[in-house]
Protein backbone atom coordinates (compact mmCIF):
# COMPACT_ATOMS: atom_id res chain seq x y z
CA UNK A 1 0.00 0.00 0.00
CA UNK A 2 1.82 3.44 -1.07
CA UNK A 3 1.59 6.24 1.03
CA UNK A 4 -0.92 8.06 -1.13
CA UNK A 5 -3.50 5.00 -0.38
CA UNK A 6 -2.68 4.99 3.24
CA UNK A 7 -3.72 8.93 3.50
CA UNK A 8 -7.07 8.26 1.29
CA UNK A 9 -7.68 5.55 3.63
CA UNK A 10 -6.93 7.71 7.08
CA UNK A 11 -9.30 10.30 5.70
CA UNK A 12 -12.03 8.43 4.45
CA UNK A 13 -12.31 6.85 7.92
CA UNK A 14 -12.01 10.11 9.64
CA UNK A 15 -14.95 11.19 7.08
CA UNK A 16 -16.62 8.11 7.72
CA UNK A 17 -16.25 8.87 11.68
CA UNK A 18 -17.60 12.44 11.34
CA UNK A 19 -20.54 11.69 9.09
CA UNK A 20 -21.66 8.61 11.88
CA UNK A 21 -20.70 11.17 14.94
CA UNK A 22 -23.61 14.04 13.29
CA UNK A 23 -25.48 11.27 13.06
CA UNK A 24 -25.26 10.00 16.82
CA UNK A 25 -25.55 13.49 18.18
CA UNK A 26 -28.23 14.24 15.57
CA UNK A 27 -26.91 17.11 13.64
CA UNK A 28 -27.10 15.25 10.35
CA UNK A 29 -30.74 13.60 9.60
CA UNK A 30 -29.98 9.96 8.44
CA UNK A 31 -32.43 10.50 4.97
CA UNK A 32 -29.21 12.78 4.32
CA UNK A 33 -26.13 11.57 5.83
CA UNK A 34 -26.84 7.90 3.50
CA UNK A 35 -25.11 9.79 0.61
CA UNK A 36 -22.13 11.04 2.88
CA UNK A 37 -21.97 7.22 4.38
CA UNK A 38 -22.21 5.41 0.43
CA UNK A 39 -19.50 8.10 -0.50
CA UNK A 40 -17.12 7.34 2.66
CA UNK A 41 -17.50 3.65 1.81
CA UNK A 42 -16.47 4.36 -1.80
CA UNK A 43 -13.46 6.32 -1.04
CA UNK A 44 -12.70 3.39 1.92
CA UNK A 45 -12.74 0.95 -1.32
CA UNK A 46 -11.14 2.71 -3.48
CA UNK A 47 -8.36 3.06 -1.26
CA UNK A 48 -7.89 -0.50 -0.42
CA UNK A 49 -8.28 -0.80 -4.33
CA UNK A 50 -6.31 2.06 -5.83
CA UNK A 51 -6.55 -0.44 -9.45
CA UNK A 52 -10.60 0.42 -9.31
CA UNK A 53 -11.05 3.88 -10.52
CA UNK A 54 -8.10 3.31 -13.02
CA UNK A 55 -10.27 0.26 -14.43
CA UNK A 56 -13.36 2.62 -14.35
CA UNK A 57 -11.60 5.00 -16.00
CA UNK A 58 -10.32 3.25 -18.71
CA UNK A 59 -13.75 1.52 -19.43
CA UNK A 60 -15.38 5.05 -19.77
CA UNK A 61 -12.52 6.50 -22.42
CA UNK A 62 -10.73 8.36 -20.03
CA UNK A 63 -7.13 9.06 -20.38
CA UNK A 64 -6.05 9.87 -16.53
CA UNK A 65 -7.67 8.47 -13.51
CA UNK A 66 -7.71 12.10 -12.38
CA UNK A 67 -9.83 13.46 -15.06
CA UNK A 68 -12.25 10.30 -14.19
CA UNK A 69 -12.30 11.41 -10.99
CA UNK A 70 -12.58 15.43 -10.96
CA UNK A 71 -15.49 14.26 -13.52
CA UNK A 72 -17.53 12.33 -10.77
CA UNK A 73 -16.86 14.65 -7.98
CA UNK A 74 -18.77 17.32 -10.70
CA UNK A 75 -21.37 15.02 -10.90
CA UNK A 76 -21.64 14.59 -7.66
CA UNK A 77 -22.09 17.82 -6.64
CA UNK A 78 -24.45 18.54 -9.27
CA UNK A 79 -26.61 15.53 -8.33
CA UNK A 80 -26.53 17.00 -4.37
CA UNK A 81 -27.15 20.52 -5.49
CA UNK A 82 -30.43 19.16 -7.59
CA UNK A 83 -31.50 17.38 -4.37
CA UNK A 84 -31.32 20.25 -2.11
CA UNK A 85 -32.77 22.81 -4.45
CA UNK A 86 -35.49 20.06 -4.58
CA UNK A 87 -35.53 19.94 -0.51
CA UNK A 88 -35.39 24.01 -0.51
CA UNK A 89 -38.33 24.17 -2.63
CA UNK A 90 -40.68 22.04 -0.55
CA UNK A 91 -39.24 23.65 2.79
CA UNK A 92 -40.47 27.19 1.25
CA UNK A 93 -43.94 25.46 0.09
CA UNK A 94 -43.86 24.34 4.01
CA UNK A 95 -43.11 27.56 5.47
CA UNK A 96 -46.09 29.27 3.11
CA UNK A 97 -48.44 27.41 4.08
CA UNK A 98 -47.33 27.53 7.97
CA UNK A 99 -47.50 31.59 7.16
CA UNK A 100 -50.81 31.20 5.68
CA UNK A 101 -52.06 29.23 8.90
CA UNK A 102 -50.70 30.81 11.76
CA UNK A 103 -52.75 34.13 10.03
CA UNK A 104 -55.71 32.63 9.79
CA UNK A 105 -55.37 31.29 13.47
CA UNK A 106 -54.27 35.05 14.31
CA UNK A 107 -56.92 36.48 12.72
CA UNK A 108 -59.71 34.14 14.49
CA UNK A 109 -57.78 34.89 17.45
CA UNK A 110 -58.61 38.52 16.89
CA UNK A 111 -62.22 38.10 16.14
CA UNK A 112 -62.80 36.05 19.14
CA UNK A 113 -60.91 38.86 21.20
CA UNK A 114 -63.19 41.56 19.45
CA UNK A 115 -66.51 39.64 20.20
CA UNK A 116 -65.95 39.49 24.07
CA UNK A 117 -64.88 42.74 24.66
Amino acid sequence: MSIFSLVILVTALLFLYFVIRGINKNKILFDQAAMWLVLGILMVICALFPSIPGWFSRILGFQLTSNFVLFLAVILLMVLLFFQTIQISKQKEAIKDLIQEVSMVKKDIREDGDKRD
